[in-house]
């Protein structure tokens, strides 16, 4: 018998099914319902989804961190089988029963699947192109979207549209191609016969889904940063309107939904919404109803019978990894592998009746204080915000009693670490904190703006299981762009004074020298602090901080928030000359130590709040959640002790965000748990902060002897996370257990 709310695993089909709901808490606080109905468990972001002629079973593409593959899951039993692929993104094609055709991503082809025969061919190939959308014309052939060259080609020739075309859709009477383009935000017309650029179309910010209406008189497309459903009349190549996906939250409309694919069905529009777990149903013009789906829904497909197939790119839930084994490439505990997508059914008689309307239930709920610190008009003034690299909670304070650590899976304890053990005993210890990112694509991201977009959400799983090249999601000026930009233009939106120290400042190039490409930070950084480069110590970065922090001392003009980047915990691995683990982790360490120390001993140190935090936990295993990571605060209205209370990324930035007066950035800080239990109403913790020397060498280097030190010399690290994570995170371990 099935008990109430339990999700069972049927191993025969690979399905789960329940008779209940479950409320399964994500790391960033929002909670994920399980369904009543079928649920299928797939591989590694699933990317796209579509029926086949006779209903019979649905094509997935899984374009994720673990190797690609073409999905075949029959309906309604959900049976599975599955092809490998060299390479794939976007939607699948079905040819007819028995074939399947996908964009090949960096197998720069299209590839044709003869599903009978598991045979996977290449049918057009494009050299040095990332293929990640295709249209069938009436030919036959493919018209194909490169996202790199930013070419659509149509029977070999190609037609510049833009930076990162996302998606296509051929118009009823096959003459002419509509390509969504993200980097210009626009839709282009090609005619077909001609290959020349009829329109261009301007749209809302980065369009992704195309969906072409039965009569081929309406495009729609999702406008993804917009949160917007852009209407295109494709008899005057014009846009007639706009249909609001955005979520309602206390009479407000935040940022951050993600329309991300569309499903036309009769009079409704069904559009997945990524960022709030959610399926949106328009009718006549009008988001109605939101339907619960699973975490961050990436496409839809329809059934004979009416059933709703939801595609969820990270399936139902964050898991632990305490079985992550660095000493193994193939160790399944990283959370780039083991957070997997899945497939939800959702049938014709329940689509009515699911949620209200414009609700989610998903959304964290807590209340506000009457009397707090954490409030604009308050005594805390200013704000260090203090940005690390990539580690998990039992890696570093698992070794902490009376928390909820890990002593066995803790590799940096108190004695490569004795400030952030100092900084959490006697500040807080956060023992359920979970960063909202996977890794440090998207870490940045949610660390600076509280969000990633879908642009980023989609593209950083291919490019972290090493089979795209393009690591653009820090870059400030493209698609990565959310639509409210990052905390510095918050800061400048509202008047703040604010100083940035490396973070997103690039600076690997073969001069050393500065390169900014965010415009809110131009004239607000420090051009002699050096970001990413794991060559330059973060004690020389300390040096440079604490240079000008001395002179806004004299000058008694410290800005509001201060964004500071240390990025040496991340580690070199074992490559010669280069520090060790233990010695970069140490260093890192011992410079947050002497920031606090300085501001402690400063005039400010009364006025100040320094919030530390990692921009993701994917370098280490955590036995309560793949994400759960390390978070500090310093200030003197710390209340200290264990806090218990889930909080994110996103609670940081909007603790930050209530401190300054800044207006939310996404639905997310907007929702998230700000940090009121963990201040008290008067100051607390005055004494000044000693920075303890950590007991270890911070000048030991790698020798060539070093574990994986050859391999390790091969390594990339031109940007966070440009080497193999898993690599790293075993050469790392060895290290740091030896």
């Amino acid at each position: 018998m099935l008990q109430r709310g339990m999700l069972v695993a049927l191993c025969v089909l690979g399905v789960a099914g329940a008779s209940g709901r479950n409320a399964v808490l994500l790391p960033s606080g929002w909670t994920l319902w399980a369904p009543n109905e079928a649920v299928a468990t797939l591989g590694t972001m699933p990317q796209g989804i579509a029926m086949s002629p006779d209903g019979s079973e649905l094509a997935v593409v899984e374009s994720g961190v673990n190797p690609p593959r073409l999905h075949l899951v029959s309906v309604p039993s959900f049976r599975k089988s599955s092809i490998p692929l060299p390479g794939a993104f976007g939607k699948p094609v079905w040819i007819d029963a028995n074939h399947v055709a996908v964009a090949g991503a960096d197998a720069g082809a299209v590839l044709l699947v003869d599903i009978a025969h598991k045979n996977v061919e290449p049918v057009q190939t494009l050299p040095g192109s990332w293929p990640v959308a295709i249209a069938r014309l009436r030919d036959g052939t493919f018209a194909v979207a490169d996202d790199i060259g930013g070419t659509v080609s149509i029977n070999g020739t190609l037609v510049h549209v833009g930076d990162h075309p996302a998606d296509l859709a051929l118009s009823a009477d096959g003459t002419t191609l509509y390509a969504s383009v993200r980097g210009p935000s626009t839709v282009v017309a090609i005619d077909v016969a001609s290959h020349a650029i009829v329109s261009t179309i301007k749209t809302g910010l980065h369009p992704g889904a195309l969906a072409m209406s039965a009569d081929g008189t309406t495009l729609y497309v999702a406008e993804s940063d917009d949160d917007t459903i852009g209407v295109i009349d494709t008899r005057t190549h014009s846009v007639s309107g706009h249909i609001s996906v955005a979520l309602h939250q206390d009479g407000t409309i935040g940022q951050g939904s993600s329309p991300n694919a569309l499903l036309l069905s009769g009079q409704d529009i069904y559009v997945s919404l990524g960022a709030e777990n959610a399926v949106g149903v328009i009718h006549r013009g009008t988001l109605v109803r939101r339907i619960p789906s699973g975490w961050y829904p990436t496409g839809l497909a329809a059934g004979g019978d009416g059933t709703l197939y939801v595609l969820n790119g990270r399936g139902e839930g964050s898991p632990p990894n305490p079985q992550f084994n660095p000493f193994r490439r193939d160790s399944p505990g990283y959370v780039g592998s083991i957070t997997t997508g899945s497939l939800r059914a959702i049938p014709a008689a329940d689509l009515p009746n699911s949620s209200g309307e414009n609700t989610n239930p998903g959304v964290p709920e807590w209340t506000a204080p009457t009397r707090t610190v954490l409030r604009a008009d308050g005594p805390i003034r200013h704000v260090i915000y203090i940005i690390k690299e990539n580690r998990s909670y039992d890696q570093v304070l698992g070794d902490i009693p009376g928390a909820d650590g890990d002593p066995k899976l803790v590799s940096f304890g108190a004695q490569f670490t004795p400030n952030q053990h100092a900084l959490a005993k006697r500040f807080g210890i956060f023992d359920n904190a979970f960063t909202d990112a996977q890794v440090s694509a998207n870490g940045h991201n949610w660390t600076d703006a509280a969000f990633a977009n879908d642009y980023v959400e989609r593209f950083w799983p291919p490019n972290y299981g090493d089979r795209r090249d393009l690591y653009d999601f820090q870059n400030g000026n493209g698609p990565d762009v959310p639509h409210n930009g990052y905390l510095w233009d918050a800061a400048k939106r509202a008047g703040i004074t604010y100083r940035d120290y490396g973070e997103d400042i690039d600076f690997a190039n073969r001069l050393k020298l500065p390169v900014n490409t965010h415009p809110g930070l131009a004239g607000h950084f420090d051009p002699r602090f050096v970001g990413w480069d794991l060559q330059t110590s973060d004690d020389a970065r300390l040096a440079e901080w604490t240079r000008e922090f001395h002179a806004f001392v004299a000058h008694d003009n410290l800005p509001r928030l201060e964004i500071v980047y240390l990025p040496n915990d991340h580690t070199a691995g074992t490559r010669p000359g280069w520090s060790t683990p233990q010695a970069y982790v140490a260093i890192n360490d011992y410079a947050v130590g002497r920031l606090l120390q300085t501001v402690s001993h400063s005039r400010y140190w009364r006025s100040t709040a320094v919030f530390i935090l990692e921009d993701d936990a994917q370098n280490g295993p955590d036995h309560v959640g793949a994400q759960r990571s390390t978070f500090y605060i310093a200030s003197p209205y710390a209340r200290g002790g264990v806090q218990h209370a889930h909080y994110s990324t996103s609670s940081f930035v909007h603790t930050i965000e209530l401190l300054l007066g800044l207006r939310p950035l996404s639905n997310y800080d907007a929702t998230a748990l700000p940090l009121y239990a963990a201040f008290t109403a008067v100051p607390v913790n005055l004494a000044p902060f000693t920075a303890v020397k950590p007991a270890t060498d911070m000048r030991a280097v790698n020798s060539r002897a070093a574990y994986g030190s050859a391999i390790s010399a091969r390594l990339d690290f031109t940007h966070p996370d440009a080497v193999d994570p898993q690599l790293l995170n075993r050469l790392i371990e060895r290290s740091a257990r030896r």
